[in-house]
């Protein structure tokens, strides 16, 4: 192993599982393996997230280095740290070897279902052929294979910042070279709140766009870009999101799966001997929000037109939080205990993406956003029912029923 020196470069390993003692000593799970180290191995292993050399990482980590002891004792946790293995002189590069979930964003599973998707890629694509004109500034906000990005330099882009925090930007980059563009881009690994451009950017693209579409906080992230690391009057990629509420009746064996019945109790009853009543009672009267399978909502019985719901438009600052009343008006007789919410994302300026689900299939990548609320509603033709929807600009939201006539 390779003797390190302050002008060392290191990268983090991509994943492990951590702990921390009352003392703030830290225990590391890693490749089969437990780990103890000193109370500086987190604060190393957050700064490392973004390769450094050994001696920017300690001067970053100075303020908390009160003497000599503390520098020396923080130098030999960064050569355990590298023995260990989590600290590494060269990049993991490809596929995590864990499985989704706990790979993230490096498991190859998320991007073949990105990739396998027949539409929602291709409309990405399609907008920044639109967009992005000769000589551009580009800037990628969660780059992931690089499709995005890759694509903007194929069009023109002078330079193309593409930002993406998890190990798949090393991936990307090959790619990038495999495609013959990758002196016109830039791979950037870390968050794009935490960091500064040599230059501000003409375009944004960015396909952070949730099931539900602000759960992953695209309107929040926008908003920094747009304020530090755009040109004014950007090109946005997306532009503008609208989401729509439709009536329906979630069936029986999809909504058990979500809300606790009175035939779970009498079953859990018959076979445990015990009464567990209380479930039932803590959230008999609240809304319950879950995604479900495109193809499978597109069984249910829909008992509405869809309706607007929200419009963001990502020119302009998230305010906090959202509130908005939607008034669903039945197409049919039938029985509502659930509204569906999708979303149709302006890309370029032809291009759109809906996300409803009677235009998805099992390959798309996308779920449909479903509210289950807590009693069933029996609804004739043009009656109308009120629904209060709120965004609470942290990725949350909740939809509740506020009235019916």
């Amino acid at each position: 192993m390779p003797k390190l020196t302050p002008d060392t470069v290191l990268h983090r390993a991509p994943s492990f599982i951590a702990e921390v003692d009352t003392s703030n000593e830290a225990k590391v799970h890693y490749e089969s393996r437990i780990l103890k180290f000193g109370h500086d191995a987190f604060a190393l292993l957050n700064l490392f997230h973004t390769p450094r050399t050994v001696g920017q990482a300690l001067t970053l980590l100075g303020p908390r280095l009160k003497g000599p002891r503390a520098t020396r004792e923080a130098l030999a946790t960064v050569v355990s740290l590298h023995q260990a293995g989590l600290l590494r002189t060269e990049p993991v590069e490809g596929f995590s070897n864990q499985p989704f979930p706990k790979g993230g964003y490096d498991a190859a599973f998320v991007h073949i279902a990105m990739l396998e998707d027949p539409v929602r890629k291709a409309a990405f694509q399609q907008a920044v052929r639109e967009t992005v004109r000769d000589g551009d500034v580009v800037l990628d906000l969660g780059t992931g294979s690089g499709i995005l990005a890759i694509t903007a330099a194929q069009a023109g882009a002078r330079k193309v910042y593409a930002v993406e925090p998890a190990g798949m930007v090393h991936l990307a980059q090959r790619i990038a070279e495999r495609n013959g563009v990758v002196d016109h881009i830039e791979f950037i690994r870390g968050w794009s709140p935490q960091m500064e451009l040599p230059e501000r950017a003409d375009v944004l693209l960015t396909d952070i766009v949730g099931n539900e579409a602000l759960d992953m906080q695209i309107w929040e992230t926008v908003q920094d870009a747009r304020r530090r690391l755009l040109n004014d009057s950007p090109r946005l990629v997306p532009g503008k999101l609208t989401a729509f509420a439709t009536l329906a009746r979630i069936p029986d064996a999809v909504l058990d799966k979500h809300r606790v019945t009175h035939d779970h109790l009498a079953r859990w009853k018959e076979m445990f001997g015990i009464d567990f009543s209380p479930m039932a009672e803590s959230e008999s009267r609240r809304s319950i929000g879950f995604y479900e399978r495109p193809e499978t909502v597109q069984t249910w019985d829909v008992l509405s037109r869809p309706t607007e719901l929200y419009q963001v438009d990502l020119h302009q600052d998230a305010s906090g939080s959202l509130e908005t009343l939607c008034t669903l008006a039945a197409s049919h007789t039938g029985e509502a205990n659930g509204v569906i919410v999708h979303f149709e994302a302006q890309l370029g300026y032809t291009t759109t993406l809906s996300t409803a689900p009677w235009l998805g299939c099992a390959r798309s990548h996308w779920y449909t956003a479903v509210w289950a609320l807590p009693d069933v509603i029996k609804v004739g033709p043009g009656q109308e029912l009120n629904y209060s929807y709120r965004y609470f600009g942290d990725g949350t939201s909740r939809l509740e029923f506020v009235s019916g006539q």
